[in-house]
């Protein structure tokens, strides 16, 4: 652990909190800013930071799943065994030797401990062990970057809720641990580490249905509990634990529901703003706090751009992280590309829509195949498509970082670039979670998350390696995410000498 201190910034936030939405202090800088340039203020949020996560504690799985060891587990929905056996007969396919990509296999089965490392013979030849349950990424320095189940009563129902952020050094000692949570806001589902050492994570932030009605929600599609969530994404300096940029869904919505409230205007002119009455019921026909369970952020360095997804509106959305705070609150930061289901802005039907309640969006990064494209797992939602997929495709950049928008029509493009759909055989249809990887040879690493089960793909849809994790228990288990990294990696080599 270590000692946090106030900045002057941190002092500023605490006397004007009373009077303002925001504080900021001048950035530190020895040399005076020229006259033309003066410097820009430093954010600091209103939100609450701790470096105490306190007790594990995590909420249950979904219903029939394998629970933490020792727990009850109680009987799957007759709906959800439905979708499970969706291609549940197929034996694992066996190993091709000389077309499987080299590397490991991180392990991270949900709601157990240790993770591991898996070789292509499906050995495993390391495990570690985080003080908390949740998701781990390996970073290129040797460290992990962990993002933390902790159980909240405020937002217990939400899925996917994490609530602690912690980064354990190559040798397994804890670098920092962060707790992103009150009964007002919550991380949840995702985080990825920037270059400068900062961190962004995807946040709910809860306010009261009253509220949202005062925003120009239609008092008829509100949850019954009061409650109504807006997704945010924070970014956070470790090291001093604030958070020093961030972006609400809140302030880049559009309604055409009530003339009297603000935000009102023609939604399908508004491209760049999400309407605030787009909605998706829940399988009980109820309507949930949670809006739009965003549940996948990706960041691309080069353009300065962040990427992220919403499983409930089946879209995915492009920002500019290249805005201050305060920009990020006005039209500087409203979307600047969106894709996967026009009808959500009135330029589309259902026969337009592409994405299912998808998960792990990312750009491919570069020097694999298919740099630049963007990826994701197609879930399926067991209706319209009961099975799932994976898509490529390439976003209509301009060379100045814009994204093309053709007259009256939706964000392109029409057509993908790649996807692999099995519906033969090889079928299978996991209805949350799961992702997908673009590996150095071409192929590519699919997470089926409902089934704790990974295979890998030519771009001819050929299963060349393909795991199942079982330790005995009752109930299928889970993988939130699955990533093969090189016998190279940094984070490998500190974990298989640990």
């Amino acid at each position: 652990m270590f000692d946090v201190r106030f900045s002057s910034a941190a002092l500023a936030l605490l006397i004007s909190a009373t009077v303002g939405l925001y504080a900021c202090a001048p950035a530190a800088n020895d040399a005076p800013a020229a006259a033309s340039e003066p410097a820009a203020p430093l954010y600091i949020s209103r939100k609450p930071v701790s470096t105490d996560c306190g007790v594990a504690m995590t909420s249950a799985p979904p219903p029939g799943f394998a629970n933490v060891p020792d727990e009850e587990i109680v009987e799957m929905p007759e709906m959800l065994a439905k979708w499970q056996a969706v291609g549940a007969g197929r034996p694992v396919a066996e190993t091709d030797v000389e077309r499987v990509s080299p590397g490991f296999l991180l392990v991270e089965p949900g709601y157990r401990k240790p993770a591991y490392l898996i070789n292509n013979d499906k050995e495993v030849v390391a495990e570690f062990e985080n003080d908390y349950y949740g998701f781990t990424q390996l970073q290129s320095d040797g460290s992990r970057l962990s993002s933390s189940n902790l159980y909240t009563d405020t937002f217990q129902d939400g899925g996917g809720n994490r609530g602690c952020l912690e980064e354990y050094a190559a040798d397994g000692s804890l670098n920092w641990r962060l707790r992103l949570e009150t009964d007002d806001y919550i991380h949840h589902h995702d985080a990825v580490k920037l270059p400068n050492g900062n961190v962004l994570a995807i946040v709910w932030e809860n306010i009261s249905v009253a509220q949202a009605i005062a925003l120009g929600r239609n008092p008829e599609h509100v949850a019954e509990n009061g409650n109504f969530w807006f997704d945010g994404i924070i970014e956070v300096n470790p090291l001093t634990a604030e958070i020093v940029w961030e972006w609400s869904m809140r302030n880049h919505v559009v309604q055409d529901f009530d003339a009297g409230k603000p935000n009102y205007g023609v939604v399908a002119d508004n491209t760049s703003k999400l309407d605030l009455n787009t909605m998706r019921l829940n399988r009980d026909g109820t309507v949930s706090d949670d809006w739009t369970h965003v549940n996948a952020l990706d960041y691309n360095a080069e353009l300065d751009q962040i990427i992220f997804s919403s499983n409930y509106l089946s879209e995915i959305y492009v920002i500019d992280h290249n805005t201050t705070s305060f920009e990020a609150q006005g039209d500087a930061g409203d979307f600047i590309y969106r894709w996967g289901n026009p009808e959500n802005y009135d330029r589309g039907t259902a026969e337009d829509r592409q994405l299912f309640n998808q998960h792990d969006v990312q750009w491919i990064r570069t020097g694999l195949p298919g740099a630049g494209n963007v990826m994701i797992f197609n879930n399926g939602d067991g209706k319209v498509r009961p099975h799932s997929s994976v898509v490529e495709f390439a976003t209509p950049l301009n060379e100045d970082g814009s994204y093309l928008l053709d007259g009256d029509n939706p964000y392109g493009p029409a057509d993908l670039a790649w996807e692999y759909a099995p519906t033969d055989e090889d079928i299978f249809f996991s209805w949350f979670i799961s992702g997908a990887q673009r590996l150095a040879n071409g192929n590519t690493l699919v997470n089926h998350g409902a089934k704790a089960r990974v295979r890998e793909v030519t771009p001819e849809g050929e299963i060349v390696w393909e795991y199942e994790y079982d330790d005995g228990a009752e109930g299928p288990h889970m993988f939130f995410r699955a990533n093969r990294y090189p016998a190279d990696h940094p984070a490998v080599i500190a974990i298989i000498n640990q």
